[in-house]
């Protein structure tokens, strides 16, 4: 897997971006505020969202924020493909620092309905936190 890093508003696969992530199967687990967030992203210290390809294709991305010594997250794949294994590799990748370092910890929050989700953090070695308002906090220490 090949990342590169969005740093700029311009970057020319943002409306494709957002159209993937407005799409109905992805905006019930990952909501974004379509006003601020790519400024949010490529603006904000500690904010770094990567697009992820597989052989010059873009299969994926991933958001992540450092607070203090620990990463948070969200992956979104490509809707069509899904359970391909690119989840897998988009958070391996993280764990073991290919994007960025620094943190002791990981923590995420997943859709209680979105049960691949949760499974993929689980079989990565991710334990469960606590449940708020319908959502699954999970957390890896490395």
């Amino acid at each position: 897997m090949i990342y590169q890093r969005i740093k700029s508003i311009n970057d020319t696969d943002i409306p494709y971006l957002t159209s993937i992530l407005d799409m109905p199967e992805i905006s019930r687990y990952i909501s974004i505020d379509r006003d601020n967030y790519w400024n949010y992203v490529t603006m904000t210290d500690n904010v770094f969202y990567f697009k992820a390809y597989s052989k010059k294709a873009l299969v994926g991305a991933v958001h992540l924020e450092v607070s203090g010594e620990t990463l948070y997250m969200d992956i979104m794949v490509i809707p069509e493909l899904q359970g391909k294994g690119i989840g897998t590799t988009i958070l391996r990748d993280v764990l073991t620092d290919k994007l960025i370092t620094g943190f002791k910890s990981v923590e995420v929050s997943i859709d209680k309905s979105n049960i691949a989700s949760a499974r993929l953090f689980e079989k990565m070695g991710f334990i469960f936190k606590s449940e708020d308002d319908g959502l699954l906090n999970y957390v890896y220490f490395k």
